[in-house]
């Protein structure tokens, strides 16, 4: 249920995506969750192929054409290792269609 509260409380919306590799510290092959504010971001969990949804509290406004944005890796669940690089969530329109590791590049672009 959404809050009617602060809309800009840091909530976010969650990429699941395969593990590229084992964990190097314990070795778990669990799901990638990579964190991103865009859309009607309320913790929802999206897969590649999956379309973002906009309300009222959106962050961002929608697009057309691929663009990329900000992902931040959520650590280990197995053993907590927060060792994985930011990333790019990339989209057509409202669409998650992969992701990337970030460039130092890229955080030029965006300031990280």
């Amino acid at each position: 249920m959404p809050s009617e509260g602060c809309p800009d409380m840091g909530v976010y919306d969650r990429l699941f995506v395969p593990a590229p590799s084992p964990c190097p510290a314990c070795g778990s092959r669990e799901d990638w969750v990579i964190q991103f504010h865009f859309g009607d971001v309320h913790l929802n969990r999206f897969r590649v192929g999956d379309a973002i949804a906009w309300s009222d509290h959106a962050k961002g406004s929608p697009r057309s054409g691929p663009f990329e944005v900000p992902g931040y890796p959520e650590w280990c669940k197995q053993c907590g290792a927060d060792d994985k690089p930011f990333h790019l969530v990339q989209f057509d329109g409202d669409v998650i269609t992969g992701h990337r590791p970030a460039t130092e590049e890229d955080g030029q672009r965006f300031a990280w």
